[in-house]
């Protein structure tokens, strides 16, 4: 052994020192280099004590070889293959797709992709990411669509929207009307609120084509209102539609209604007395005459029969459209006739479309409940058609809630008129929500409205409170809602179920 150098090394009585001083190759002196170095670490593991009497082991600084350590470089090779970004944002687990930005209600968490799900349909409208203002929500019972429905309406009421919930046939809105500070009208019979179908609604600054309103104008629009909805309601109570000579009579009886009521409101009693007037009159023709009798005998209905107290009267609800959102609860309805309801839909219907066709209302939410109830009711579901065709026009966002896509099969049968209305609402729609389906009601679901085996899956399996949201042609996102504490009493639909287990969750 040799020491080289002149330094000290306190290994150099156990190490030999193997180094060729003599000309050898570069190659050769690195390898004694590291042939050295290996034995002075080896060395040191018996040599460098501790304080505990025990020697120190010291590894290399890579750390010691040994199997499955993943100590030093390895290539992982695996067979080269291509595929399509559009496969690889679901395939690969580090991608998730765009989300809809960052502007509007918070809803939720984004299943997939982490992040937080926000919607507003008329910052989304903006962005042309959706090309319609219309919503259809469906789940199965107990799946939690209609707390998806009360998130997206009181966040977007909290951002400064307006809300309009029509036919609440639970009166589970009214907590959320109370919490936002609004207003619940209650329809029905023994109710406190009355609905006169003669009001001539809310009036707006100006024309649709944007030009001033004046009387003369405005007298001709709540006119050809009145007359509508006097129409309606004859059909509904002759369960036919109105004819010939009961349309002149109709006209006739309504402007002599509102002379003599000016400059009071008309009411329905003051339109029956004028029916009976003219039915017994010999100065006119005796076809209208006749006619006039026929509407007579049905309109009594509505202050003698089963409908008195409804709408026999001038308004008592409360229809202020500055509100930041107004329930129609029709629970009271629930055991009535179906005139009653046909009837009480068709008011209040005139109504809504009296406020939401007005400029001066603002961004609102149209929600209609229990919507298997709409669209089975001919006056409703052409209301509603007109509502998705203009809601750019109206400025209004609708939302039709249902349980599955049969639903909207109750309008009629197939092939009728009612039945094609019904399905070309879903045609107009451009955001659908689907929760948790019955397996037998999945393949329906599946082929309608075009959903991938992967989306079919995700609905199959879906929790609840998870939901698959369509958001125009390109974007699919899975969203599992989320609600405040001060929330949860406020969207609260098994209260009563807890109630009669004890406090235990409804399923």
């Amino acid at each position: 052994m040799k020491h080289i150098g002149g330094k000290s090394n306190r290994l150099s009585g156990l190490v030999p020192v193997m180094l060729d001083i003599s000309n050898g190759s570069r190659q050769a002196r690195a390898q004694q280099r590291l042939t050295r170095a290996r034995a002075v670490a080896a060395a040191s593991v018996e040599t460098a004590g501790g304080d505990d009497g025990f020697p120190q082991q010291a590894f290399p600084a890579g750390g010691k070889q040994r199997m499955n350590n993943l100590r030093g470089g390895f290539r992982l090779r695996q067979r080269p293959f291509s595929e399509t970004a559009f496969s690889f944002a679901t395939a690969y687990p580090f991608l998730a797709g765009a989300n809809l930005g960052h502007k509007g209600a918070y809803i939720g968490e984004d299943v997939y992709g982490g992040g937080a799900f926000v919607f507003d349909p008329w910052e989304l409208y903006e962005a042309k990411v959706i090309t319609g203002m219309s919503m259809i929500l469906m789940g199965a019972v107990g799946s939690g669509k209609s707390t998806c429905a009360k998130s997206v309406v009181c966040r977007l009421v909290m951002l400064g929207r307006k809300a309009l919930i029509l036919a609440d046939r639970k009166g589970e809105w009214d907590v959320v009307a109370q919490f936002l500070g609004g207003h619940t009208i209650k329809v029905g019979p023994g109710q406190p609120d009355r609905v006169n179908p003669l009001d001539e609604g809310i009036r707006p600054s100006v024309t649709p084509d944007g030009e001033p309103m004046t009387d003369l104008r405005w007298a001709a629009m709540v006119r050809a209102r009145r007359l509508n909805l006097l129409q309606t309601i004859g059909e509904i109570l002759l369960d036919r539609a109105v004819q010939g000579a009961e349309h002149t009579a109709l006209s006739m009886a309504l402007d002599l209604t509102v002379e003599s009521a000016a400059p009071g409101v008309p009411t329905l009693p003051g339109f029956i007395e004028h029916l009976r007037q003219m039915s017994v009159s010999t100065d006119g023709s005796r076809s209208v005459a006749e006619a006039a009798e026929r509407l007579l005998h049905a309109f009594s209905r509505c202050t003698q029969g089963d409908l008195k107290g409804m709408f026999d009267g001038e308004t008592t609800a409360n229809f202020d459209p500055e509100l930041p959102i107004i329930t129609v609860n029709t629970k009271a309805l629930v055991g009535a006739s179906k005139e009653a309801r046909k009837i009480a839909y068709a008011c209040t219907g005139s109504w809504a479309e009296s406020m939401v066709t007005n400029s001066d209302s603002g961004q609102r939410l149209c929600v209609y409940e229990e919507g298997w109830d709409s669209v089975s009711d001919e006056a409703s579901l052409t209301r509603m058609m007109e509502a998705w065709k203009l809601a750019r026009d109206y400025n209004i966002f609708n939302v039709l809630i249902i349980h599955k896509l049969g639903d909207l099969d109750i309008a009629g049968d197939a092939g009728s008129k009612m039945a094609a209305m019904a399905r070309s609402l879903l045609g107009d729609t451009t955001v659908k929500v689907i929760y948790r389906q019955e397996t037998a009601n999945l393949a329906v679901t599946e082929r309608e409205l075009g959903l991938t085996r992967a989306e079919r899956e995700d609905v199959n399996r879906s929790a609840q409170g998870t939901g698959l949201w369509k958001v125009g042609p390109y974007r699919t996102v899975s969203v599992k809602n989320q609600r405040t504490t001060a929330e949860v009493p406020v969207f609260d639909t098994d209260g009563k179920m807890r109630s009669n287990r004890g406090g235990e969750a409804a399923a």
